[in-house]
């Protein structure tokens, strides 16, 4: 009969170690799960990473394989994936195996049957893997996924919800080569759940972060080749520091958050003299020799800060780990769904303080579209301007997580100008008004915008808009609809007709030159008019100088040309009715009065013209002199209590010497 005592001391022996691995009554339901395994099944897993030849979602089936086949058949373990049956579904999300006790073959034969197709519906997957854990019990889920939530879900709020209905469940959250900005955005899924997010770049990298969140789940595990249960191996315990007394400090959002790689504000000061700063820095974590005793720390990130007393003792550096109490708001105004990005919105964040949240402080103000900020957990109001639209969002941020806020204002541009005629020059002078439509107001439109900008550019809500622009008489009235997001670059056209006028006027009699001549702007203070012909519907146009060009829509005019402060004038009449432009000439007729300044001496007097005007007065200082239009006139002289009148007449270019009380 055989010796089976060496056998028997060998099943002893792996009796004993199995009796030593497995966990007690309080840590069974740790040890033996569930573990909910969500396994990213949309398009994009069929993509490859650089330096290894099969797909990704090939990579990650084999990471499992490889890493789960370490695990007790008593671990309850399940399966879900999401994408993997239909394209362009975002609810997608299959639960392929619920978790039960058993080998892990069980689940690696399914995944081995999925095949990728559709988008990536991360955030319902873990709302789903959640279900499948019951309140009370502590489980795990690991989700392995190559993207964002391309689902317009918010992975951080389904973390968060998860948190408050499956308190004791943990998620670890594996990326396979994600981009390291979308990484930094997940850090509140494992924070909120009190779990990890884990980056992986390649396969190696993939099966030692799912072996870390197994680990980490403190999951039983067996020996794959005999399956006789091992001890789960333990997370690393950091070694004690060593080195003189001080202070080695890092900075998390949460108190069970991981350090922070950001720059940290550090302010360190000895408790009884906390104005006298002994050490100050700004970097990722701080380390300063300091001399044993108590000293207050500040740590600040963004508008996070904290501030605790610390006591340095003398054997060896105090290691310490600061909790800002604090979360990251992500930050995206939209003017479209698409993502169109805002040109130069204003964002104004409040905090909503009191028991009511009735208070609202102001503690970030900027112009950035898309902005990324670290703020003390509580509840915000984000307030996004642009142009004439605006938008209001409340928000909840906790410590550790994290929450985008994606406000949407629907805006689009309208980029006004304005010609002269079809292909013509751009004005320059012209004013837009833009209305909208508003039953309540008594023309049923609102006007919301006005500018004389020539080359204006308004941002404005999606809708239709009713625009009109104006230049001098002409208007032209345009019905625009603008959509969220477009830009639409309008140019009206006024249909406008150019006229130049061009006045001379006469010169006196005896002057170099006797004919008519024309006036330089600087000669003679000369205004231009231009009104309706019946000169009914006030003035159109002005300018000043003898010369100037007019933009008017075909129509007949009255032209009037004047000296300043004289009764010099002349006025024309101009068709523009069939569309061509062209110039006029106006010509101002005059002659010339002078008064004998000896028989003037001591007298008063003045000249009336036909309409009983005075047009030269002896109170002048400049009186001796002066220009006329032709037209008759007469002289009014005061001598003692008699009057004298002499009646004159004034010829164009005629010179003539007046004696005031001469008969």
């Amino acid at each position: 009969m055989p010796d089976l005592r060496p056998f028997a001391r060998l099943f002893l022996a792996a009796l004993a170690l199995t009796l030593a691995a497995r966990p007690s009554a309080a840590e069974d339901a740790g040890a033996h799960g569930p573990l909910v395994v969500v396994l990213d099944g949309s398009g994009s897993m069929w993509g490859n990473i650089p330096g290894e030849r099969p797909a990704k979602f090939d990579l990650a089936r084999q990471a499992l394989r490889q890493s789960l086949s370490s695990l007790s058949p008593q671990v309850r373990l399940g399966l879900m994936s999401f994408g993997q049956r239909r394209r362009a579904d975002c609810s997608d999300v299959e639960v392929l195996a619920p978790p039960e006790a058993g080998p892990p073959e069980r689940i690696l034969s399914i995944a081995d049957k999925l095949n990728p197709k559709g988008k990536g519906p991360l955030s319902l997957a873990l709302r789903e893997a959640a279900k499948q854990i019951p309140a009370d019990t502590a489980g795990s889920i690991i989700a392995i996924h190559d993207g964002m939530d391309n689902c317009a879900q918010d992975p951080c709020a389904v973390a968060a919800d998860i948190a408050t209905t499956n308190p004791k469940t943990r998620i670890f959250l594996i990326g396979f080569a994600l981009d390291k900005t979308d990484a930094r955005h997940l850090v509140c899924v494992g924070a909120a759940t009190k779990g990890k997010v884990i980056q992986a770049q390649d396969s190696t990298q993939l099966a030692d972060a799912i072996s870390e969140a197994l680990t980490l789940a403190d999951l039983a595990r067996v020996d794959p080749e005999t399956g006789v249960a091992v001890p789960a191996p333990q997370a690393a315990t950091p070694p004690q520091p060593a080195g003189a007394p001080g202070l080695s400090l890092t900075a998390a959002l949460a108190a069970e958050g991981k350090p922070l790689a950001a720059a940290i504000g550090w302010t360190v000061a000895k408790a009884e003299a906390p104005d006298v700063v002994v050490a100050h820095a700004h970097a990722r974590e701080l380390a300063v020799d300091l001399a044993p005793g108590s000293y207050v720390v500040e740590a600040k990130l963004g508008q996070a800060s904290v501030r605790q007393t610390l006591e340095v003792k003398a054997e060896g550096p105090t290691v310490a780990k600061l909790s800002l109490g604090a979360g990251v708001l992500n930050l995206k105004a939209q003017a479209d769904k698409e993502g169109t990005a805002l040109a130069h919105p204003l964002v104004t964040i409040f905090a909503k303080d009191g028991a009511d949240g009735a208070t609202q402080r102001p503690v970030w103000i900027g112009r950035e579209a898309a902005t990324q900020l670290v703020l003390p957990a509580g509840t915000y109001l984000v307030r996004v301007e642009d142009g004439l639209a605006q938008q209001t969002t409340e928000t909840r941020l906790a410590e550790g997580a994290g929450v985008d806020v994606h406000p949407v204002l629907g805006t689009g541009q309208l980029a006004l100008s304005a010609v002269s005629a079809a292909n013509g020059a751009p004005l320059k002078e012209v004013t837009y008004t833009i209305e909208e439509d508003d039953p309540d107001s008594p023309q049923g439109r609102r006007e919301v915008a006005r500018t004389a900008d020539p080359a204006a550019t308004f941002t404005l809500p999606a809708g239709t808009y009713y625009v009109a622009a104006r230049s001098g008489a002409a208007e032209v009235h345009e019905r625009i609809a603008l959509g969220s997001g477009a830009t639409i670059r309008h140019v009206a056209t006024l249909n406008l007709v150019s006229i130049t006028v061009n006045v001379t006027v006469a010169a006196p009699e005896g002057t170099a030159d006797s004919a008519s001549a024309p006036v330089s702007p600087s000669a003679l203070p000369i205004v231009i008019r231009i009104l309706s012909e019946a000169g009914q519907s006030g003035e159109i146009g002005r300018a000043h100088g003898a010369t100037s060009t007019f933009q008017l829509p075909p129509a007949r005019y009255r032209v009037e040309a004047e000296v300043m402060g004289l009764n010099v004038k002349a006025a024309g009449i101009i068709d523009l009715t069939t569309g061509r432009g062209g110039s006029v000439a106006l010509k101002l007729e005059q002659g010339e009065v002078s008064i004998n300044a000896g028989a003037a001496s001591g007298r008063h007097w003045r000249i009336k013209d036909s309409d009983g005007r005075t047009v030269m007065h002896a109170g002048r200082s400049d009186a001796g002199t002066a220009r006329l239009a032709p037209g008759r006139y007469v002289l009014l002289t005061d001598v003692g209590d008699k009057r004298i009148e002499q009646a004159f007449d004034l010829k164009s270019g005629e010179r003539r010497q007046l004696t005031p009380g001469a008969p």
